[in-house]
């Protein structure tokens, strides 16, 4: 079995890649790891303090909730509010739960106040801390309780009212003529909030707090939800949310997601470390590419380049290290000692392919020679001497054209006219009527094109375009234009005609190798011609679509062998 053969260049930067690659694969996985960790500590800390402040609310209200019971139940003086409408007795009564209540309420730290309603909740006794209520708050708190007493029929609920955006929860207990409330103040949350941290209180949709931060966050949608906590990110902002036991009261904190909310400096001196080995693997792709595989890969081009006798040129190489240079220098004079070895065989080469192109052009003018002086001879037979002096001057510019074997190139205009002055000739020699169409794009009459490389198709259509009878014209159309390509520019010749086309088996041979053809002597040797010229730079296209189509494409410039 043969030995799969491996590409040094290709092998070193696999190889060099494939290291650099896992090393920066292992940097970029540890640093995925901890940021992830370092998001999920923060989160959790995140929900245990929030979870804190929760149970401690939830304890407080559960306690305020107790008394406030026991005075429902079990306190004498409330029993007797409830039913009691002497003044005097419903004073003595009022006055001693509220002694008793005060007591109980410095006790209970989280009991921000308290408010006795007697007289079927005409009047009222009340309490409040001002380290847990605002002293300017207590009327107003008083008027919404009995706002909600008289709402309502309930013996025991909670209510939830705000004042200058202080959120205060209230118990309420009922019965008969009297009611009793316990505050709890939530203004204590600002304990949540650090830094840039935001708290929003929601209940039944009603917001509390920064109203257009909670509308942007979409939060009253959130508390929807049949969940108890919320954990989220949103906009930029993190949040976390959970309901306060037993009520509605969703408490959410919220603060902007910065670059210290997802790495901390440890982490970005990581990813710091990450970046720099990135751009390590790709100066030290771009290194190897430069410096190594690059020049490697000239070299391999250089030769296969000599190989196909394309080019001879050894091309200086970019790279640093000396053995590369040596060996591209190596190469160098190998190829100038092969050069002038071939020298002596490449310059007989040349004088047969002259030689070649001259018998070539010669076998395209006899033909026409004595077609010319059976015309002369008719004319004088005639004696019309004015289209025998026309005639003449007309075929000695074609003689004169067709004599001048140095040429091998010539310009399209020079070309084109004598295209020109040879359909004038059939006119006259033949009387046939032949109409010829010149379209040249810009640039392309000072082209350089073969010698009669128009004027061969032009000939055959002359010769062999049948139209159906001698009175119909046949119509040449020869058009010229500049091809732009990746290659260069190139020279696009058309000529076409109003005949039968070609014969298929003429086709094959003209659009087959031209060493094969023998019976399209003309457009074989133009073939020819042009390989000479050209190499294998020209293009050629023939076809039968209303009339015989011929297609040559010229690159912009012959070999130098071509013009010594």
């Amino acid at each position: 079995m043969k030995k799969k053969q491996l590409q040094l260049n290709k092998t070193i930067v696999i190889m060099a890649m494939i290291g650099y690659m896992a090393i920066l694969f292992l940097l970029l996985l540890m640093d995925w790891y901890l940021i992830r960790s370092y998001q999920a500590k923060g989160r959790q800390e995140e929900k245990e303090a929030l979870q804190a402040y929760i149970d401690r609310t939830a304890e407080a209200m559960k306690d305020i909730d107790h008394e406030m019971y026991e005075v429902y139940t079990n306190n004498p003086n409330f029993q007797v509010l409830q039913k009691e409408t002497n003044e005097v007795l419903s004073f003595g009564n009022a006055y001693e739960l509220h002694e008793t209540l005060h007591y109980r309420s410095l006790v209970k730290e989280d009991m921000g106040g308290f408010f006795i309603y007697y007289d079927n909740c005409e009047t009222n006794w009340y309490y409040i801390k001002n380290e847990k209520i605002r002293q300017e708050n207590g009327v107003p708190l008083n008027r919404a309780i009995r706002e909600n007493l008289q709402d309502g029929e309930r013996s025991r609920h909670w209510v939830s009212i705000s004042l200058d955006d202080h959120l205060y929860q209230v118990i309420i207990y009922k019965k008969g003529r009297a009611a009793v409330a316990g505050v709890y103040s939530m203004e204590n949350i600002s304990t949540l909030a650090q830094g840039q941290t935001g708290v929003i209180l929601i209940e039944n949709g009603m917001i509390y707090g920064d109203k257009e931060q909670a509308k942007r966050l979409n939060l009253v949608r959130m508390t929807q939800t049949r969940e108890n906590m919320i954990q989220t990110a949103v906009k930029n902002h993190q949040i976390c949310g959970m309901r306060v036991p037993s009520t509605e009261l969703w408490v959410f904190t919220v603060y902007p997601r910065t670059i210290w909310s997802i790495v901390n400096v440890q982490q970005i001196l990581l990813l710091a470390v990450t970046l720099i080995s990135a751009l390590t693997v790709v100066a030290a792709y771009r290194f190897i590419r430069e410096e190594m595989v690059r020049p490697i890969r000239q070299l391999i081009v250089t030769m296969d380049t000599i190989k196909n006798h394309e080019s001879r040129e050894i091309p200086s190489l970019e790279t640093h290290f000396q053995e590369l240079q040596e060996m591209n220098h190596t190469l160098e004079e190998m190829v100038r000692e092969l050069e002038e070895q071939k020298l002596l065989v490449y310059e007989e080469i040349i004088e047969k392919q002259k030689a070649q192109m001259q018998y070539l052009q010669l076998q395209l003018k006899p033909h026409f020679y004595l077609n010319g002086l059976k015309t002369l001879n008719a004319l004088a037979i005639g004696n019309q001497t004015d289209k025998i002096q026309e005639l003449i001057l007309s075929l000695s510019t074609h003689l004169r054209y067709l004599l001048q074997t140095e040429r091998e190139v010539v310009t399209l205009e020079q070309e084109l006219a004598f295209v020109r002055n040879y359909v004038a000739l059939q006119k006259h020699m033949t009387g046939r009527p032949v109409l010829i169409d010149i379209t040249a794009g810009n640039g392309t009459m000072e082209w350089k094109v073969p010698t009669l490389i128009v004027h061969t198709f032009v000939e055959n259509s002359v010769k062999y375009a049948h139209l159906g009878g001698e009175s119909i014209p046949l119509k040449i159309q020869v058009s010229a234009d500049i091809l732009e390509t990746e290659e260069g520019e190139y020279l696009d010749l058309i000529i076409r005609d109003n005949g039968q086309g070609y014969p298929e088996d003429i086709l094959e041979e003209i659009n087959g190798d031209t060493r094969i053809g023998i019976r399209s002597v003309g457009i074989n040797n133009i073939k020819r011609r042009c390989q000479f010229l050209y190499g294998q730079q020209a293009e050629y296209h023939f076809e039968t679509d209303q009339g015989a189509v011929s297609e040559i494409v010229l690159p912009g410039g012959v070999s130098l062998r071509d013009e010594t």
